[in-house]
């Protein structure tokens, strides 16, 4: 066990003296074999644990981790009420706030008392509800690609991502200054959706676009959606050349497979692409957020496009807790929601109800305030905040904001 033990503390001066010098791969690479050959060495797994937490490495969370379990197998309360300090903090770097709950109660049972002691987040939130979808024609990644989505998104994400791109992004004063314009962003959109829902309706029941030989009735018309035509005869003459600039420009930022298309043709072997709807979540399904009219068009996308107030209602509400929404949702008519969307997106953000009742700053000791401010006790939960989003043009929201923070 001293031998073990000397080599560890051997492997660690040689760790730091290599840090010293510049060569931090070499230090991480004499800290992990420390690590290796001696797996329960409380002081090389910290000293590892720390180093990796210092150069922002990815695998620093699991090196504290087994830090916490050798240090919990010591005894040594002090230590262990540190790393579980540090875990607290990298739980929620990494957005797992169930673990973060358990190393903060881990960090109070091993006697640290400089943090409450109770979460100061919220916690994460069961989904008892089963989601409900809207279908975007075609693959999300052409559509993401078109409306400034970043691809690697939660498909949970893409309407509170789209919502903000339309409410930034989407609409501009007109000329006149009597009305908001489409940008060419949202024009963008709006011709890859018309020519995406052609590709659908080419790719039939099965939502597959086939080309089985060069000379098919259906190349043509694929072509024709496209943008493109073939120059020369089928074989190895083909040529895909444009004729309809704006269309095809939708087909190559979209990322439409051109070349294996063209290659298809030159060697009059079958062209296949998927083209299913790619089905992406809608808070509280679509019917919620559409008017009776629009609803009898069935397009959700396009009058969620369309709004840009719905967007931003849209935006406000995903930014809020499940259960918060959940009570603004019933207590609060979606029209009238609608009419300060742009507060609720603005200042929503720290808006809480729990039990049917309000959190408001300050507590239950400055409740009384809050009413008298309002005009409605934060008792009355969404009927406190209906109010409050009204109150004064959203300065009172605003000031219920900045102290909230």
């Amino acid at each position: 066990m001293f031998l073990t033990s000397l080599k560890a503390d051997d492997a660690l001066d040689k760790a730091r003296q290599l840090e010293k010098s510049g060569d931090v791969p070499g230090a991480r690479a004499a800290l992990a074999a420390a690590v290796q050959h001696s797996p329960g060495d409380v002081d090389a797994l910290a000293e590892y644990a720390e180093f990796l937490v210092r150069y922002g490495d990815p695998d620093s969370r699991a090196a504290y981790n087994k830090t916490f379990e050798a240090i919990e197998k010591s005894g040594d309360r002090e230590k262990l009420a540190a790393v579980a300090r540090e875990l607290t903090i990298l739980d929620l770097i990494d957005g797992d706030r169930s673990a973060a709950a358990q190393h903060l109660e881990a960090y109070h049972a091993a006697g640290g008392n400089d943090w409450p002691g109770s979460p100061g987040w919220k916690a994460a939130e069961a989904q008892n509800e089963a989601k409900q979808f809207v279908n975007i024609p075609g693959p999300l990644r052409s559509f993401g690609r078109m409306a400034a989505i970043a691809s690697d998104i939660n498909p949970d994400d893409v309407l509170s991502a789209l919502a903000r791109n339309v409410v930034t992004n989407g609409y501009q004063a007109s000329h006149s200054n009597e009305a908001l314009e489409q940008t060419e962003y949202l024009k963008l959109v709006h011709r890859y959706l018309s020519q995406a829902r052609e590709l659908e309706t080419l790719a039939g029941a099965d939502k597959m676009i086939r080309i089985e030989t060069c000379d098919s009735s259906n190349a043509g018309e694929l072509l024709r959606i496209i943008g493109y035509r073939m120059r020369g005869g089928c074989g190895s003459e083909v040529v895909l050349e444009t004729v309809n600039a704006t269309r095809a420009f939708l087909t190559t930022d979209s990322g439409f497979p051109l070349a294996e298309l063209e290659q298809a043709l030159r060697t009059n072997r079958p062209f296949v692409h998927d083209f299913h709807p790619s089905a992406v979540p809608v808070l509280y399904g679509g019917d919620y957020w559409l008017s009776a009219k629009e609803k009898e068009s069935g397009d959700f996308l396009e009058a969620f496009l369309g709004d840009p107030a719905l967007c931003r209602l849209y935006l406000g509400i995903s930014k809020l807790d499940r259960q918060t929404a959940d009570e603004l949702r019933k207590g609060i008519a979606i029209q009238r929601l609608k009419a300060y969307a742009h507060v609720l997106d603005f200042f929503g953000g720290m808006f809480e109800i729990r039990n049917g009742k309000a959190i408001v700053p300050g507590g239950a000791r400055s409740a009384a305030a809050w009413t008298e401010l309002v005009g409605v006790s934060p008792d009355s939960g969404a009927g406190f905040f209906d109010k409050l989003i009204a109150k004064d043009d959203g300065w009172m929201a605003s000031l219920f904001d900045a102290l909230a923070r």
